[in-house]
């Protein structure tokens, strides 16, 4: 079953007469459930649709195979206008004037749209103006509600319909949203409703690629599937992946003395920094933090999309000196600071 999200009664209301909702004895009220799907009601802002989120995944783990948010949004561009409905592709997230590092990709791979979410409310043209440059829309709920579907290794969908744009003021919006909602919600209603009738079995569109092409790469299955997804959402930005090619990284890569496996995943890394320049800051940090290790030839991987903290070691000890190496390099090593990067807790 389908975890259905909304902020606000109102969003939902469409939803709550198509289907046949009951509600569900739980720990608070606005949880539903029908033969289809779950409906949660979350409330407004990022904290409390975590908090509901999280316990509702926690519960019905076994039964929610996805995560949906859907609800209205405010355009941080000129060429959104009201009424436009919107797939997610990426949620940021902005709190206490920083960006949050961790950034969600939705199960969309054709959405061309990316999402703020604000811990406040953003009405100021100067600040839309900033968290523009990241994405073309901004919330108050669907980063934290991907975060908790991540938390559980869901995948999530989201859908937006503009409710105010650029220009307006928060009277505009407070009584829009309020008037319009049986509207809006209609709307959302039959995006969806079109949308699951060709999505109710989702397959990543393979893509005739060069890269897959090239003897010098190898993919695997997984690995085959990131390529196709990344080379999507990059070319959503703008990029073809005839520039891609071309790339003076890329080229290096190619004539590196390294098998074919070991050239894939620099590729990958290097579309996936090309996809979110943020990682390349992430990256320094973390490649700062395990240079003790580096040091003393231990060999370390970790997780390239940053989502999971763990960290691999692997080392070859031949002589006593070298075990007093390693053994040195761990005790200079602080982990705490490792997971202080990978809990955002840094300035990017």
């Amino acid at each position: 079953m389908k975890l259905l999200t909304f902020a606000h009664r109102g969003e939902a209301q469409a939803f709550l007469s198509a289907y046949t909702f009951k509600p569900v004895d739980f720990f608070f009220d606005g949880l539903l459930i029908s033969p289809e799907y779950y409906l949660l009601i979350t409330g407004e802002g990022p904290h409390a649709a975590s908090e509901k989120t999280t316990a509702v995944l926690a519960k019905f783990s076994e039964s929610i195979t996805h995560v949906y948010n859907i609800g209205v949004a405010g355009s941080l561009t000129p060429e959104l206008k009201m009424h436009d409905l919107l797939w997610i592709r990426t949620s940021y997230a902005h709190h206490a004037e920083k960006l949050e590092f961790k950034s969600f990709s939705s199960e969309n791979s054709k959405a061309a749209h990316d999402c703020m979410t604000a811990f406040n409310r953003v009405l100021d043209m100067e600040e839309k103006r900033k968290l523009s440059h990241f994405a073309n829309i901004v919330d108050r709920e669907l980063w934290a509600i991907a975060s908790a579907a991540n938390l559980f290794k869901k995948p999530y969908l989201a859908l937006k319909i503009i409710s105010d744009e650029m220009k307006a003021t928060e009277i505009d919006i407070c009584k829009f949203v309020k008037e319009e909602a049986p509207l809006l919600s209609e709307k959302l209603l039959h995006e969806f409703q079109k949308t699951e009738l060709l999505t109710v079995k989702k397959i990543t569109p393979k893509i005739d690629s060069e890269f897959l092409n090239d003897p010098l790469f190898y993919f695997t299955t997984s690995q085959e599937r990131k390529l196709n997804s990344t080379l999507q959402a990059i070319t959503l930005k703008g990029l073809t992946e005839k520039e891609l090619v071309m790339d003076s990284e890329v080229r290096a890569i190619k004539v590196m003395d390294k098998l074919p496996k070991e050239r894939t995943r620099l590729l990958l890394l290097f579309l996936s920094e090309k996809l979110n320049p943020i990682s390349v800051k992430i990256r320094a940090k973390i490649e700062n933090a395990i240079a003790p290790l580096e040091a003393a030839k231990i060999s370390i991987s970790y997780d390239n999309d940053f989502e999971e903290d763990y960290i691999n070691l692997t080392v070859k000890i031949q002589s006593t000196r070298d075990l007093e190496k390693v053994k040195n390099a761990l005790k200079i090593f602080s982990y705490e600071e490792y997971k202080t990067i990978f809990d955002g807790n840094f300035d990017v």
